[in-house]
């Protein structure tokens, strides 16, 4: 365990700790380019230079091991000549195009130049140019004139999506990133090579020219594309969704996410449900609350749930259903099983099936795959996401029952005839807890509010109780956590305070911190 010292405050670290991780364990900056903590070490932007006492010459934080009885500078004299010197032959032939580039208010360039350089340039021939604009594949652009060379964007494809799909071409001051002859940047990560990269020279063609990035307003949460859950940031302006980026986490998806997953939120753009209805015209909210609950108690009740709800949407069906129905029986749809592969995306393009299977054995309700809905004959039919109301099963049970009531954030095949039309959140307004298919709580929070007359499944669930006159679990979705942990064994004695930003892994020995797990990862990825 070696043990030194950086700019005079003593560390003792692991083996093979870099001076770079130290000094961000100790608080202390190191400006980086080409250096990121989930990708193998290029040590080629020479920005992160120190001085130590075991070499004469400067050298680079992010490659160089900690040893037993080093010293280190972080800014002294040498080094603050090095850094001033790198920005400036960075910026030789940087395009001074700030005012346009999207990468503006989250640059590392812009930022590390007005920190540790700030000075004019003292050059005035031409700057070399380079192509700008070039479409790599179907989601990326890339602006070569500000490309710094620093080769994120190339690790990412040979180490994360395992698709060496770029490579720097040319040499010297020419030298820029490029794909092969007649290939493009195709594969399903490649959104995030825009995320890695430092300065603007490649970005997504989804978010180019969209907004500015200090508009923006991030939310933590999670994706709902696959069974995976990937932590992500939804970012939005003006009520709505401008991008999805991925979110650390070391117990889930390190850095990354996947275009689908990340430009999923564009399908809830059109066709949404804002109001609620009865045979395809508008209703009053109560009226629909209380002719349902009447429709409950009617006779028998089947009840299609989807693997989208939030555990507290399933903790308030099996409670709320099952109280004014005690006979009702309980279907599970959901999204077919899709494409998988060996880096983050799962085959169950459902977030919360495990969730769902937890509280549902937890609350005593045994489910059904759809196939049995045929032969049940219900008078009342509940249908929970747009993706269980486009299922022919569930629309052949809804075309026999008496009353159909629809939960769904889009309009379908059944929205137009069903009894009750619920407009219900997406994943991007949703509020409560997913457990993903390894078994990680993770909170999903709600970035955007809801239009019109949208709800949460569970609210609508809970007024619905509330007008049979039956016992709620609980109001909101703090509480209905709270009454899940009190009945799923997996969440016993946790609290909504809890689930924190990586989520609790549910497989692992309580108490055991997800800063563990972090620094495992960190160290993994450093070796």
């Amino acid at each position: 365990m070696p043990t030194l010292k950086i700019d005079g405050r003593e560390i003792t670290v692991e083996p093979g700790t870099r001076i770079m991780e130290a000094a961000d364990r100790l608080g202390i900056s190191i400006p980086r380019f080409c250096y990121h903590p989930g990708l193998s070490v290029a040590a080629n932007c020479r920005m992160c230079l120190v001085e130590t006492n075991k070499s004469p010459k400067l050298v680079p934080s992010c490659y160089e091991v900690c040893q037993d009885g080093m010293e280190v500078s972080t800014r002294s004299d040498k080094v603050r000549a090095a850094q001033k010197a790198v920005l400036e032959f960075i910026l030789l032939n940087h395009p001074v195009d700030c005012p346009i580039c999207d990468q503006a208010g989250e640059c590392d360039l812009q930022d590390q130049y007005f920190q540790y350089d700030y000075q004019p340039s003292r050059h005035a021939f031409r700057k070399n140019h380079k192509p700008k604009a070039r479409a790599l594949g179907p989601q990326v652009l890339y602006d070569a004139e500000r490309c710094i060379n620093c080769t994120r964007c190339v690790r990412v494809c040979d180490e994360v999506a395992r698709a060496p799909q770029l490579r720097q071409v040319h040499r010297g001051e020419r030298t820029y990133i490029d794909v092969f002859p007649g290939r493009e940047l195709d594969h399903p990560y490649s959104m995030c090579t825009a995320d890695v990269c430092p300065v603007g020279a490649l970005t997504t063609r989804d978010f180019r020219f969209k907004c500015r990035v200090w508009f923006l307003h991030g939310t933590p949460s999670v994706c709902a594309e696959c069974s995976r859950g990937c932590s992500v940031r939804v970012d939005t302006f003006r009520g709505r969704v401008q991008r999805v980026v991925p979110r650390h986490n070391p117990n889930v998806n390190q850095y990354w996410a996947c275009d689908a997953g990340r430009l999923a939120y564009h399908r809830f753009e059109q066709d949404r449900l804002v109001a609620v209805m009865a045979g395809g015209r508008a209703m009053a909210y109560e009226d629909a609350v209380r002719g349902l609950a009447q429709a409950l108690r009617a006779g028998p009740v089947a009840v299609v749930l989807t693997p989208f709800l939030t555990c507290e949407d399933v903790t308030a069906a099996a409670r709320v259903v099952t109280a004014i129905a005690p006979g009702a029986r309980f279907f599970v749809g959901g999204r077919p099983d899709g494409d998988q592969d060996d880096v983050l995306i799962r085959a169950d393009k459902n977030p919360n099936r495990r969730g769902l299977a937890m509280v549902l054995k937890g609350a005593g309700v045994e489910a059904e795959a759809l196939d049995g809905l045929a032969g049940f004959g219900a008078a009342t039919l509940l249908v929970f996401g747009d993706d269980n109301a486009a299922d022919a099963r569930v629309v052949g049970a809804a075309g026999a029952a008496a009353t159909t009531a629809i939960f769904s954030p889009l309009d379908g095949p059944l929205s137009g005839r069903a009894t009750f039309g619920f407009p219900t959140v997406t994943p991007y307004e949703a509020d409560g807890t997913f457990v993903n298919e390894f078994g990680v709580l993770q909170r999903v929070r709600r970035a955007v509010e809801p239009p019109g007359e949208v709800r949460d499944p569970w609210r609508i669930l809970l007024d619905a109780g509330e007008a049979a006159g039956v016992a709620l679990p609980a109001r909101g979705a703090a509480g209905l956590f709270a009454a899940a942990a009190a009945m799923v064994p997996e969440f016993s004695g946790l609290t909504w305070g809890d689930i924190g930003e990586f989520g609790v892994d549910l497989a692992r020995p309580k108490g055991e911190e997800a800063g563990d797990a972090e620094a495992a990862a960190s160290k993994a990825n450093a070796g």
